[in-house]
């Protein structure tokens, strides 16, 4: 089928891409024993929420009547590092943000997320806004090549963060239309 928008039916098949994706792309970046740990259910009440409120856009991508991929964006979102950044003016009011992507690991390398990113890229530019922006692990290659193959460029900065109790670096990537 490919890609369509979300549904709240959806949080649940979204959910479990996003615990099954983390298993095996964040593995030099989280503990096995956190991975290990980590509910294919955990991301429902967020995605019920979000998908609910309208708190963010969301779409997935869909192969033989299963979900392989999903994708968050929308405006920037207003936590505490998009706060730090509105006040230095280093996010503008038409910059969009892409939230996540991830992609069943069996289904890498098969233009799903290049599907899943140009539907967000599309839907933001129809929207109004001129870029948009993410954040991804620095060191995680395979995501940051991704990114940078789509056309997305290093703002050149960087932010540290507590992912499941660790500190990981996310440089920040901005895409402009």
């Amino acid at each position: 089928m490919g890609v369509r928008k979300a549904t709240i039916e959806d949080a649940g098949a979204m959910s479990l891409v996003h615990s099954q994706t983390w298993k095996k792309a964040y593995v030099d970046f989280i503990s096995a024993e956190y991975l290990k740990n980590i509910s294919d259910e955990g991301w429902i009440p967020l995605f019920s929420r979000a998908l609910r409120e309208n708190i963010h856009q969301a779409a997935v991508y869909e192969t033989d009547k299963r979900i392989t991929g999903t994708i968050t964006f929308g405006e920037a979102r207003k936590d505490s590092s998009w706060e730090t950044e509105q006040h230095t003016g280093q996010i503008q009011p038409d910059e969009g943000e892409i939230i996540s992507l991830y992609v069943l690991p069996n289904y890498w390398s098969t233009k799903q997320g290049y599907e899943l990113m140009k539907f967000a890229v599309e839907a933001l530019k129809s929207q109004g806004f001129k870029s948009c922006f993410l954040w991804v692990i620095k060191d995680n290659a395979r995501a940051v090549n991704f990114y940078r193959r789509f056309g997305f460029k290093s703002k050149g900065r960087l932010m540290n963060v507590m992912l499941a109790g660790l500190p990981v670096t996310e440089e920040k990537y901005q895409l402009i239309f």
